[in-house]
This record gives structure tokens, C-alpha cells and sequence, in this order.
């Protein structure tokens, strides 16, 4: 059973990476370039996405246990998070200086969830996993724009409330919920232009990863030693522990494999956005981001199959 999962869930990751090399080669023949992506990567944040979340909770049918799910979705997502900035804090100390501290503690806590776990939710658990990884990301946004801009600008940034509350991701979850729980009926004219637009985000996000996987540095994510502790944090380490600790809280099933779905992606692509934002390296955060998406390849699958049988 678990070398099946293995073989399911290795299936779906190189799918979805057969998709970023289609983006690879539009950037390598400058048919889509990095620079193009930009103004796709908002539309998928402030409009696919949302869409996509939205559609997923109005579709979802009411029962005990959905309901009992986003809140545990929330506790698992928190504690998650948590974790990984305790290991962040103690991993990389003052002896680092604080602009690359910063860079590195946020690429230890901020998984790629948006873009490579939720399309992963779907291939794999179908839309109750995209259910669950929702409210993942929400908490996500919460702590990127709260401990997270203020780790990677060097401690220099404010916190923006506005933003904080007002997001594509936090706003999605807020009107998905209601919509959930009232199980209000949607006109088939538009929910199922809804289901059209929410197709195309996990498509799309991979190619525009896929550019940025065209403009990385390969020597420097070989040599460079601290990238492998950050990819040993972010893809082993960090998981590994939480899906012991959701075992130990019985968490189980479907839940609890889009929890480690989540928790096991790579580390977020918007480090090197965010990085640049705040006038710290981006460069260092493109190069983190790609070698952990590499290697995402090699233990996303592994740890994943093992939600399923521990």
C-alpha cells in the first residue's frame, strides 16, 4: 500500500512539474519570459485563486465532519506554522546577519502552498483537499504578513492591517465558509464560469513557476551548503515532526494528508518577491526556492504516502 501512494503521488508531482517545463521552455525561447509572468501571478493571486477557493466551498456538502475539519484544518495549519518559526529562530541565530537571517527563516516557515500544494490537493485527494489546503493558505497569509515581512525586510518593515485582513487569500476563505455552511445554492450560469476559471490555476501557476525555474542560478543551488539545511528543514524536518504530531492528536484520513501535502511543500515562491520588495537578496531567495522545488520532487511523494499509513 504505501509503495502504491508512492507511485500515485509521484505520478501527480511529475505531472505537475512536466507542466513547469512547459514554462521552462516558453521562458528559454522567449515566448514567455519571468518578466511576463509577473502580471500572471497577480492575476492568479488576486483572481484565479480566490475563484478557485470559492468554488470548491460553495460545492462542498455540508456534513459533521467538514464542518469539524476546518477548524482542526485552521489548528493544524497554526501549529504548522508555529513549529517552523521556532525551528527558524533556533536554526539560524545572530551568527547570521540579520537581512539573510530573515531570507532564511522565511523560506524555513512559508511553504509553496498556493501554487504547487493546492494543485497537488486536487490531483490527489480531489476538491476536499483543495477544501482543507484552503484554509492552510489562509493561515498563511495571516503569518506572511505579519511575521513573515517582518523577518525577511530585516525587522524594518510595518505591518500593514489593511492587508493583513483585505487579501485575495483571507478574503476567499471569509465569503467560502458562509457559502459552505449555508450551502447556499449558485446559479449553474455562474458557478459554472467559476469552475472554469478555477480550472486553470493549477496549470498556469506551474508554467509561471516554471519560468522562474529558467532564470535560476543551478551552480550556485549545487554549491551553496546552507540551501541544503533550509531544504532539509522546509521538506524533511518540519513535516516529518507534524505528521507525527497529527497522529498523536488523531488527525487522520483525507485531513490529515492535505495538512502534510501543505506542510511538505517547497518553500514559498514569493521569498525572492518578497525579498526584492524589502530590498533584501533576491537572489538568494530564487535560489532556496528552486533548490527545495527540485528536491520537493524526491520527498513530496515519500512523506506524503506516509500521511496515508502511519
Amino acid at each position: 500500500m504505501f509503495i502504491e501512494n508512492i507511485k500515485t503521488i509521484a505520478l501527480q508531482v511529475l505531472i505537475l512539474y512536466l507542466i513547469a517545463a512547459v514554462g521552462f521552455a516558453a521562458d528559454k525561447t522567449n515566448v514567455f519570459r519571468k518578466s511576463d509572468s509577473k502580471k500572471v501571478i497577480d492575476l492568479l493571486f488576486n483572481i484565479v485563486l480566490p475563484i478557485a477557493v470559492i468554488h470548491t466551498f460553495m460545492n462542498m456538502e455540508y456534513t459533521a465532519e467538514h464542518a469539524r475539519g476546518l477548524f482542526v484544518a485552521f489548528l493544524c495549519a497554526a501549529a504548522t506554522h508555529a513549529f517552523g518559526i521556532a525551528v527558524g529562530f533556533v536554526v539560524f541565530g545572530k551568527r547570521f546577519p540579520v537581512m539573510k537571517r530573515g531570507i532564511y527563516r522565511y523560506a524555513t516557515v512559508f511553504s509553496n502552498a498556493a501554487f504547487l500544494a493546492l494543485p497537488l490537493a486536487k490531483s490527489v485527494i480531489g476538491d476536499e483537499g483543495v477544501f482543507y489546503c484552503s484554509i492552510y493558505v489562509g493561515t498563511f497569509n495571516i503569518i506572511a504578513f505579519t511575521y513573515g515581512i517582518y523577518e525577511i525586510s530585516g525587522h524594518k518593515a510595518k505591518i500593514n492591517l489593511k492587508k493583513l485582513i483585505f487579501n485575495p487569500g483571507t478574503i476567499s476563505v471569509a465569503v467560502g465558509i458562509p457559502l459552505f455552511l449555508l450551502q447556499l445554492k449558485i446559479p449553474y450560469v455562474i458557478s459554472y464560469p467559476m469552475e472554469l476559471i478555477g480550472g486553470i490555476n493549477s496549470p498556469l501557476a506551474m508554467i509561471v513557476f516554471g519560468t522562474f525555474l529558467a532564470n535560476s542560478n543551478f551552480k550556485q543551488i549545487i554549491i551553496k551548503k546552507e540551501l541544503y539545511l533550509v531544504s532539509f528543514l522546509r521538506l524533511i524536518l518540519i513535516p516529518v515532526c507534524m505528521l507525527g504530531l497529527f497522529r498523536l492528536c488523531g488527525v487522520s484520513g483525507d485531513l490529515r494528508a492535505a495538512m502534510i501535502i501543505s506542510a511538505s511543500a517547497p518553500t514559498a515562491t514569493n521569498t525572492a518577491m518578497y525579498a526584492a520588495k524589502y530590498d533584501n537578496d533576491a537572489e538568494l531567495g530564487s535560489e532556496i526556492a528552486t533548490q527545495s522545488s527540485l528536491l520537493s520532487m524526491l520527498t513530496m511523494p515519500v512523506i506524503v504516502a506516509l500521511a496515508y499509513v502511519i
